[in-house]
């Protein structure tokens, strides 16, 4: 059994990615298992390569490892951007759709199935990551029924129908898998975890979970990648305490509408990533100038000025430090 299992899905923006890694943590996590993920994306609504990266662990996890298990591609980019994580005891599963092939170099097998095929014959390709977590699920072994309260959870409000028809694409999945895996169906079988409920949230979530216990009745913010979850959790759950949340026109706005909510006696904050950061300065310096407090959050980019969307690294540093 596998005391570490790293996972990860990858195909073009607007397929569904993220809801695919969202499905598998949502049931790994309700076995009782730690999780530890990282979202790629690129910088468009729609098209360009993203991925999603999840380590599981029975064990407490803090860290993405290099290597990868099992590599769940929905187009050729995924193979051709990641295969080089992978082991000889990975794996590749791959959509039969575009025709898939490995890189010579690639030291992985690749079990090709049907993904689009089969939800599409069960009523909507868009079904192809469910189909898709059947196909990890045969691989890890797993209990079919762990998936049932989460697609009941997320598809419940569409009905009964498109419940059933979830639960098929993930049963129609796993079947697939285990007629092609054969003697090596459960090879992939990650050690049992103790069951225990635990709080499953990314970053931007804990951020505004902390922000709400500490006392903030106020946010304003401008949407922005990748720090705008922070402002949709608040939108959520704001209210709920006596608080509002204010869309602001840009981010200088934002700043400032922080600003004047802590001088007038409410607890505020703002957040925003590099980009948005730059044009807070001018803000930031009112906020010195009249010794206001003002919290920011920076979901770090390449910044600052435009960044390189989503990708991390220290530059706006010094703009926090010295702007």
């Amino acid at each position: 059994m596998l005391q570490q299992l790293s996972w990860k899905v990858g195909g073009q923006q607007g397929e569904g990615i993220e809801s695919t890694g969202e499905i598998f943590s949502m049931a790994m996590n309700r076995l009782g298992y730690y999780l530890y993920g990282y979202r790629h994306f690129s910088s468009r609504i729609k098209g360009g390569h993203t991925n999603n990266k999840i380590c599981v662990r029975p064990t407490q996890v803090r860290t993405i490892p290099d290597d990868l298990d099992i590599l769940v591609a929905f187009d050729q980019e995924t193979i051709d951007v990641n295969y080089k994580e992978l082991t000889e005891k990975s794996i590749v599963l791959a959509d039969a759709k575009f025709s898939p092939v490995v890189p010579e170099d690639c030291k992985a097998p690749m079990y090709i199935v049907p993904f689009t095929e089969i939800a599409a014959e069960l009523g909507t390709s868009l079904m192809k990551n469910m189909v898709a977590i059947g196909a990890s699920a045969a691989l890890l072994n797993l209990d079919k029924a762990v998936f049932q309260g989460v697609v009941d959870e997320i598809f419940g409000k569409k009905g009964q129908e498109v419940v059933e028809k979830n639960m098929q694409a993930i049963q129609q999945g796993f079947d697939t898998m285990a007629e092609q895996l054969g003697d090596r169906l459960g090879e992939w079988e990650i050690a049992p975890a103790d069951g225990k409920h635990r709080m499953f949230m990314i970053g931007n979530d804990a951020i505004a979970f902390g922000a709400l216990a500490a006392g903030v009745r106020f946010m304003a913010a401008y949407p922005i990648t990748p720090a705008s979850e922070i402002m949709e959790y608040m939108i959520k759950k704001l209210p709920l305490f006596g608080g509002a949340v204010i869309q602001t026109e840009d981010e200088i706005a934002a700043a400032t509408m922080a600003i004047g909510s802590n001088y007038g006696g409410v607890r505020a904050f703002t957040a925003s990533a590099g980009p948005g950061l730059s044009l807070m300065m001018e803000a930031i310096g009112l906020s010195g100038m009249t010794e206001q407090p003002l919290v920011i959050v920076d979901t770090q980019r390449g910044g600052p000025s435009t960044g390189l969307p989503t990708k991390q690294e220290q530059s706006d540093l010094m703009q926090m430090i010295y702007g």
